[in-house]
């Protein structure tokens, strides 16, 4: 009989150490999805002014949801245009040096543009 109550208090020991680490799992992962969305939501905005800047004639920039975050902390982003969906954007913005790096845009640059990046 000492010998089941043995087994069986192993087994709930087991089984609630179980479900504490994945609670704990749990709440890591919402964090780290938390802090995805917040450098996606910076990522936006500070694209959004990239493009603004150096840019002509932009009325309207829309976001996809496919973005990627490097291991490096930079984050990929995709989107289109003036809702056209054949002018596409895309770029990788650096957190580290709160820019964006590397870039594609479907649009005419601003003739004081050219050269270089204006800032924004």
């Amino acid at each position: 009989m000492k010998k089941y109550i043995i087994i069986l208090m192993t087994l709930v020991i087991i089984t609630l150490g179980g479900i504490f680490m994945k609670e704990q799992h749990d709440k890591k992962t919402a964090a780290q999805e938390a802090k995805k969305e917040e450098l996606y939501s910076l990522a936006k905005k500070r694209m959004t002014d990239f493009i603004k800047t150096n840019y002509n004639d932009i009325k309207r920039i829309d976001f996809t949801n496919d973005y990627e975050v490097n291991p490096m902390g930079g984050i990929s982003i995709n989107g289109y245009l003036n809702g056209d969906k054949d002018k596409k954007i895309w770029g990788i913005y650096d957190k580290a040096n709160d820019e964006v790096g590397s870039f594609i845009v479907d649009a005419k640059e601003k003739p004081e543009c050219e050269d270089k990046v204006c800032e924004y």
